[in-house]
């Protein structure tokens, strides 16, 4: 009887971890269309990695960008590795990208083009953080 007991409340648990977690699930806001976006770096890498952002156009193919970083890389450097990055493997005649200041790379819509959300996806770069900002 007493494992009964315990069979029952473990899938009463679940059950309603399983309904708790699709309530945060619905809880979290879709991320944000902009026309420009400000992604900053702070920070040093502390050992070779790579970065993978999201660029998803209101209209079209979501892109996903891959950036190599290697170690010892700090703010500036790594905005410029990124730079690059955008520059190679985003649609050129949709999305710009440009160091605006320093670590701070600006990455936006071509005229006529529509808004589009960008997100740090995955980062295997340790001892370096990235700050993404709609403006």
């Amino acid at each position: 009887m007493h494992i009964q007991f315990l069979r029952t409340a473990a899938a009463s648990l679940l059950a309603a971890l399983l309904v708790a977690g699709v309530a945060f699930a619905a809880d979290v806001p879709a991320p944000a269309s902009s026309s420009k976006w400000h992604v900053a770096f702070s920070g040093q890498a502390t050992a070779n990695g790579q970065m993978v952002f999201r660029v998803t156009p209101h209209e079209g193919e979501v892109v996903m960008v891959t950036v190599k970083i290697n170690h010892g890389r700090g703010p500036l450097f790594i905005a410029k590795d990124v730079a690059e990055a955008f520059k190679a493997q985003l649609p050129k005649k949709r999305i710009k990208s440009e160091i605006v200041s320093g670590d701070l790379v600006l990455v936006k819509t071509a005229p006529g083009e529509s808004a589009f959300t960008l997100e740090l996806a995955d980062s295997t770069v340790e001892g370096a953080r990235v700050h993404i900002t709609a403006d």
